[in-house]
């Protein structure tokens, strides 16, 4: 199992989550616990390579179905499949950056220009995050450092790359929604949040538990791709 992925900060703020602290003594606690939540606990199961392999492959397949040609459909999109918690340990131990024993939540965080090539050594694939389509169009998943959430849209617009059919979307979608944000979103753009749950269903009388790994990422567009 890989070791745990910590991003260092030079004040007191993890860099993989943004989580402010009072001193350097918290976020050191916060690594550590950090650390726990990658340790395999006797609850998960070893499982076959074949078994998480083909898992993977599942997942790369899931995500290309959010790739669409229409630039119409571009920005947020989410996936939930469902998924053993002994898979997703599998797939994501030394990564986990927050998990709940009493909620049954594990998360993780990948952010920044390497979080593409971290995702694709993860999931074994290097063609993971994007689809090439006829005419030299591609749909890929955006890897960014994220503008921050509370800088004013015209700021974003001027300081990240995007293409100018997304532009357009986001412009039409902002004209419609004017809303002020007042909290930190889930996740933003540049940003891939993935996550584990525990899902109840009731059949029949009967309560049911499964687990579900969810998809959180954006999308753009490129044109004349090389």
């Amino acid at each position: 199992m890989p070791s745990a992925t910590l991003s260092q900060s030079n004040n007191s703020t993890c860099s993989t989550c943004k989580k402010e602290f009072k001193n350097s003594k918290g976020l050191a606690r916060h690594q550590q616990n950090v650390r726990k939540y990658n340790k395999r606990h006797q609850e998960i199961d070893e499982l076959p390579v074949n078994t998480v392999v083909e898992f993977k492959q599942i997942l790369v397949a899931e995500i290309h179905k959010k790739l669409p040609l229409n630039f119409r459909s571009m920005g947020k999109k989410l996936f939930s499949i469902p998924c053993p918690e002994s898979i997703f340990f599998s797939i994501f131990a030394g990564n986990i950056h927050y998990y709940s024993k009493a909620r049954g939540i594990y998360r993780c965080i990948f952010r920044g220009h390497d979080a593409y090539q971290v995702l694709s050594k993860i999931l074994n694939s290097d063609q993971w995050g994007k689809r090439i389509y006829s005419q030299r169009q591609q749909t890929y998943v955006v890897c960014l450092d994220p503008i921050p959430w509370n800088v004013p849209n015209n700021l974003q617009d001027q300081s990240k790359e995007i293409d100018p059919l997304e532009q357009l979307l986001q412009s039409t979608t902002r004209k419609q929604h004017k809303t002020i944000r007042t909290r930190r979103p889930r996740f933003l753009r540049g940003e891939i949040l993935i996550e584990w749950k525990k899902k109840m269903s009731k059949v029949n009388g009967t309560v049911n538990m499964a687990g579900y790994i969810h998809f959180n990422f954006y999308i753009a567009q490129l044109q004349n791709v090389q």
